[in-house]
């Protein structure tokens, strides 16, 4: 099968198109025919070499996690799906594995795709909008009337962290530049805060959760800006983590609180997902299109970190 592989770590350069195996199954897996697969920050991350010493590098790598695509054989342990069913979902192999012509994931981390969306969109949703829900409902434990302040709300789980903060009953604020206002409004936050022109840290009211999806704040300085409860999230994970000794002791005389997010694989809430975005209270949206020959120059494009909404790889 063709598939853009990487045998070193480095810049988007690394990538090469070529055919390599087709992947086997185990009893509890899926194997897909791609159709689509959506870039995240965590690819490039992962392409750099960022998460090597935790992941190990087992070259060829094929990378990738959001993904579109159609059943073509499932393990002798599998009850939900059957070939030909059309599915999306997040990949839960080492790197990922979807930027190929097939790929395997467990039953868990695939639900059928919306007929109301259209391949594109599908592998676009599902690792922004499980981290965006994990992260207000669970790690948060958002509730009705809070304030949330989201500082990148024009990426992509910017603006899915947007719209499921008001399907929750928050009161939002978007922050990112001007150039995105009018793509944001259309979410419909309860206010927009241009941070070229208004610095966030000077901002004359509370909120009950700082969601800082583009990582580019620290718990320490932030703080004030939270009641007296608040929840600082980080969507950069193992920064957040190494930070977390630091945070915990600006925690000690404080119950406002630094949490670190890592988006799970649960059936339950991509089926969440899946059923608001059927009742048409979801929306996800593309920036740009690149096919699997134009990968580096996806990357490259994803790595500048100004998109609007995702950026989709067509495989098939």
């Amino acid at each position: 099968m063709k598939a853009a592989i990487i045998n070193q770590f480095g810049g988007p350069e690394v990538f090469k198109i070529q055919d390599i195996d087709k992947p086997n199954i185990q009893p509890d897996q899926v194997l897909i025919k791609v159709k689509t697969v959506s870039i995240n920050p965590i690819d490039w991350k992962q392409r750099n070499g960022n998460h090597k010493l935790i992941l190990g590098s087992p070259f060829p790598i094929v990378l990738g996690y959001d993904v579109c695509g159609e059943v073509i054989e499932v393990g002798s342990e599998i009850s939900r799906f059957k070939p030909g069913d059309l599915v999306y979902g997040v990949l839960d192999n080492k790197y990922g594995g979807a930027l190929a012509e097939y790929a395997v994931g467990h039953e868990n981390c695939f639900d059928i795709k919306p007929e109301n969306i259209d391949h594109n969109e599908a592998a676009a949703f599902p690792m922004v909008a499980l981290t965006a829900l994990q992260a207000l409902k669970y790690k948060s434990d958002l509730k009705t009337g809070q304030t949330v302040l989201i500082n990148g709300a024009s990426g992509g789980v910017g603006h899915l962290a947007v719209q499921l903060a008001k399907l929750l009953g928050a009161k939002v604020i978007a922050v990112a530049s001007s150039k995105s206002e009018q793509f944001i409004n259309q979410f419909n936050p309860d206010t927009f805060i241009d941070y070229t022109k208004q610095d966030i840290l000077d901002l004359d009211r509370k909120v009950d959760i700082f969601f800082d999806v583009i990582g580019n704040q620290k718990f320490p300085k932030i703080k004030h800006l939270l009641t007296s409860q608040g929840i600082y999230l980080n969507l950069n994970y193992i920064d957040t983590m190494k930070k977390m000794p630091l945070y915990k002791l600006h925690q000690m005389f404080t119950k406002k609180k630094a949490k670190a997010i890592l988006m799970k694989n649960t059936e339950e809430d991509l089926q969440v997902i899946t059923k608001w975005i059927k009742e048409e209270k979801l929306k996800v949206s593309i920036d740009k299109t690149f096919s699997l020959e134009q990968i580096r120059e996806a990357h490259e494009y994803a790595q500048q970190g100004h998109n609007k909404g995702k950026n989709i790889v067509v495989i098939n």
